[in-house]
């Protein structure tokens, strides 16, 4: 039993400074006894969207693919990326400051969230690779944003110059669909003025991708209803089994100044020293809370239109069979795609829905330019005989 080798470890050193290799084994030991077949999933999964990959670079000459640091390290090694979040319980176990009960309890929640995240990522990517990688094949798109070629499902760090940019863009010579993962997330600010014109980006719900007709390299509007331009389509990725049996709790938030907004910063701070030095963080300030609104998980989609408004609908990317209660249940206005799994196919609705009677974003002089310039040396002598001398 892993709780009788815990029990082994706890208070062995009391610096946690000087950690024998045989205690350091018990944290993998405790992984593979919380997951158990869910890592080998997690290697399934993780092959399926690098296959998907191997296709979008033969098919669109992308140079690579950019992951979070976090997702990164979870495709790398699923299980050593786990036995990292065990770190600071672990050693406060070996300290002696933390007992094997409330470890089991602690460590099993910190692994299984990192899982369960990772694994939502990776269909979110793999669903996205999954549509540019149908446009590609079924309306000749190539990628137009990122520049350097490199596709990115990051979305860290993005929103500091105070944009929101896309993780992709790819077009042809009629028109151009741009994508973002997880957006819109909270731009860059520098004062408590600053912070009121934002504020709308920490309150608002985020869905799990926007999809915009044409070129878009920035969606903030803050003069808007919403904080960014109004999207085409929002679209839903659910990977987990019955996960329309899930609640959604989402909080209602008020505008916070500056002020307010550090005061908050720094009663965290005070409470995570006083936690790691083991006394009682004292004289804090104390704030009202928003109240919780609990929804059912496939209504969220129709919260997201309420709020977005998309121009074209929303979708739902189920990974799973979904009970016709559910299906009847949904807006009309939803697309409901299930039983997806990792087959393409399926989601060959989506290309046909958002290509159908899409508006063409290019100049026709643009289209006469690359049209010459394809066959440039017939174009030359066109020219010639109308009496152009270049």
């Amino acid at each position: 039993m892993i709780e009788e080798k815990l029990k082994e470890v706890y208070g062995i050193d009391k610096y946690g400074k000087n950690v024998p290799e045989w205690a350091e084994k018990i944290k993998y030991e405790f992984v593979d006894e919380v997951m158990q077949d869910k890592l080998r999933e997690a290697k399934i999964w993780i092959n399926e969207l690098y296959k998907v990959f191997e296709e979008l670079q033969e098919r669109l000459k992308v140079k690579g693919m950019l992951f979070s640091r976090e997702m990164k390290s979870f495709l790398d090694d699923p299980r050593r990326h786990l036995v990292k979040k065990l770190f600071i319980y672990y050693h406060d176990l070996i300290r002696g400051k933390l007992s094997v009960e409330d470890f089991i309890v602690k460590g099993k929640q910190a692994i299984v969230s990192s899982f369960n995240s990772n694994m939502r990522s990776i269909y979110q990517s793999w669903g996205l690779a999954s549509i540019v990688l149908l446009l590609a094949e079924k309306g000749n798109y190539e990628l137009i944003y990122p520049e350097h070629g490199y596709l990115d499902f990051d979305r860290s760090g993005k929103q500091k110059s105070g944009t929101i940019p896309p993780n992709i863009v790819v077009g042809n010579v009629v028109t151009s669909f741009s994508f973002f993962l997880e957006a819109p997330r909270p731009i860059t600010w520098e004062d408590g003025g600053d912070l009121e014109k934002v504020w709308k980006f920490y309150s608002l719900v985020r869905p799990d991708m926007l999809i915009y007709e044409g070129t878009e390299i920035n969606i903030v509007d803050p003069q808007g209803d919403i904080p960014i331009k109004r999207p085409d389509y929002i679209v839903e990725y659910k990977e987990l089994p019955n996960w329309w049996k899930r609640w959604r709790y989402l909080k209602d938030y008020k505008p916070l100044d500056g002020n307010e907004w550090r005061a908050r910063w720094l009663k965290g701070l005070y409470e995570g020293f006083a936690e790691i030095l083991g006394v009682e963080a004292k004289d804090l300030p104390s704030f009202s809370e928003g109240k919780s609104k609990r929804i059912k998980e496939y209504k969220v989609i129709e919260l997201y239109e309420a709020i977005y408004k998309p121009r074209k609908g929303g979708i739902v990317i189920s990974r799973v069979p979904v009970v016709n209660e559910v299906k009847n249940d949904i807006s009309s206005s939803v697309v409901l795609i299930d039983d997806v799994g990792f087959n393409q196919e399926k989601l060959e609705i989506i290309i046909e829905k958002i290509t159908k009677g899409v508006r063409c974003t290019y100049d026709i002089k643009d289209l006469a330019y690359k049209f010459a310039m394809s066959r440039k040396e017939e174009f030359i002598n066109w020219m010639k005989s109308q009496g152009i001398i270049l």
